[in-house]
């Protein structure tokens, strides 16, 4: 039996050997550049769930979807949350959207009205133009204990009042945070006080009148 050689092929089928093989290599290189590795994969992901807190005093996680749900934890402004899987928004009792969170903590945090948004993308997506926000503006819920009007604290009762349930205190200069929708209330007792519903660092009421806004930044 003859065997073929190389040197026995047609110069011109060795030359169509030789451009096939490289088309083919060049095909694979191709491929192999333009397909992300698992890494990558895994970056972009993560990536897609991570979001930043925009409210300026931050947000409060709640166990469910309502303001009135119990809080389990709080995201000051500027920190990374992470949503669920599949996670998609829901519209809360009083028209707030409402979107799940897998990180710090399970929970549920608002994301503000209509087009208003308390969440952006930890990394600026390519190619999209921010949307100017036509919402109202974040309402501050943090507020500081003045020192000079109750250098002592103050005390967190179960009810608007000075006879009520004693729960806890906090020091002076120490910061609590409202409930969303805060309205002042009339001491129950009538006297000349007015109480206010916090949230952290426990639920409760607390004196209104020895209470002052958060400084920003």
């Amino acid at each position: 039996m003859r065997k073929f050689t190389h040197s026995n092929l047609p110069a011109a089928f060795v030359s169509l050997l030789a451009i096939a093989g490289g088309l083919l290599t060049g095909t694979a290189q191709t491929v192999a550049a333009s397909t992300p590795s698992w890494q990558q994969a895994q970056a972009q992901a993560a990536q897609s769930f991570c979001r930043r807190t925009l409210a300026p005093s931050g947000l409060i996680i709640r166990q469910g979807p309502n303001p009135n749900s119990p809080q389990v934890g709080f995201v000051p402004s500027n920190q990374q949350v992470t949503l669920v899987q599949g996670f998609q928004g829901i519209k809360g009792p009083d028209g707030r959207q409402w979107v799940e969170i897998a990180a710090p903590v399970q929970g549920y945090v608002s994301n503000g009205y209509g087009n208003t948004s308390n969440l952006g993308y930890c990394v600026e997506q390519v190619g999209t133009t921010p949307v100017p926000s036509t919402g109202p503006t974040p309402v501050n819920l943090c507020r500081e204990v003045n020192g000079d009007r109750a250098p002592r604290g103050l005390a967190i009762r179960e009810n608007p009042s000075r006879l009520s349930a004693y729960k806890g205190g906090v020091d002076a200069a120490a910061r609590v945070t409202l409930v969303e929708n805060y309205q002042l209330v009339r001491d129950l007792n009538g006297e000349p006080r007015d109480w206010v519903q916090i949230t952290f660092p426990i639920n409760g009421y607390i004196s209104a009148d020895s209470l002052a806004v958060c400084p920003q930044g």
